[in-house]
């Protein structure tokens, strides 16, 4: 492997990492939490993490997933709709983001 290929091996191993222990997180404990629709309370875990001397890495994961709505919507819960307000915020603060 070079060493492209091994970042990217890295990359793409660490946010599987932060998805499965988001979902493990989300599903120990959850059955008493449960309302009377049988919706589980909404998670979001945000990662920031040193990817170079004056660069950071973030990465988000939402449990359950977000919803699609279509027309650029998404359904998500406070918790969820508040993690996707803090990550705009953090784009909208970067000079390089699209």
């Amino acid at each position: 492997m070079n060493d492209a290929e091994r970042q990217d091996a890295m990359m793409h191993w660490r946010e599987l990492a932060v998805a499965v222990l988001t979902a493990a997180g989300a599903a120990l404990g959850e059955e008493d939490q449960i309302d009377g629709d049988g919706d589980v309370p909404g998670r979001a875990v945000i990662v920031l993490e040193d990817s170079g001397p004056e660069e950071i890495a973030i990465h988000a994961t939402f449990f359950p997933q977000l919803q699609d709505l279509g027309g650029g919507e998404v359904g998500a819960t406070p918790a969820q709709a508040a993690a996707l307000e803090l990550l705009e915020q953090i784009s909208d603060d970067d000079p390089g983001a699209p």
